[in-house]
């Protein structure tokens, strides 16, 4: 099963909105779902599965990727946590760069469940300038889930569908 992160009530964009790129000056697809909390707010996992990367870009600050099972499609998926604050320098952290190396105590091979706080939290990292937010993304490609808006796709609707599917197991 998978779950949301936090409530409805807090979502700010969604996946292929149009936005305006702060970068380029133009405007683009959303490529996530964001959801807006408090810098430092846990994060739990949205389905169970594996830390697969950690890493840092100017512009998604601080992100994890972890596995989760497409129980639909029988496929393993992927999804992205961004701008997420370090533990040592908050939101101000610049990075590999700066000289963090371990910005929160999450390892790659480590298993997660599904709405467990599994040591990522919400920040402000990166070029993030909408306030502190989580920006989950959706991918069925390694790295993809980072890259282009054209390899992810829709995370809030994949939570909905994933739901809906595991009730109608369970009545069966």
């Amino acid at each position: 099963m998978w779950v949301q992160p936090f409530p409805e009530k807090y979502l700010t964009a969604h996946y292929g909105e149009s936005s305006e790129y702060r970068i380029r000056n133009k405007m683009q697809p959303h490529s996530g779902t964001d959801w807006a909390r408090p810098s430092g707010t846990p994060i739990p996992a949205i389905a169970s599965g594996t830390i697969r990367l950690i890493s840092f870009s100017s512009v998604l600050g601080w992100c994890v990727e972890q596995t989760a099972w497409d129980y639909i499609r029988n496929k393993t998926m992927r999804i992205g946590y961004a701008h997420l604050t370090c533990d040592k320098h908050r939101d101000s952290c610049g990075g590999p760069k700066a000289g963090c190396k371990k910005p929160f105590n999450v390892k790659v091979g480590q298993k997660v469940k599904v709405g467990e706080e599994f040591g990522i939290k919400v920040g402000n990292t990166g070029s993030a300038s909408t306030g502190s937010h989580l920006h989950a993304t959706l991918g069925s490609r390694p790295r993809a889930i980072f890259g282009s808006t054209a390899s992810k796709q829709n995370l809030y609707c994949a939570i909905q569908e994933q739901a809906a599917f595991a009730k109608g197991q369970q009545k069966n």
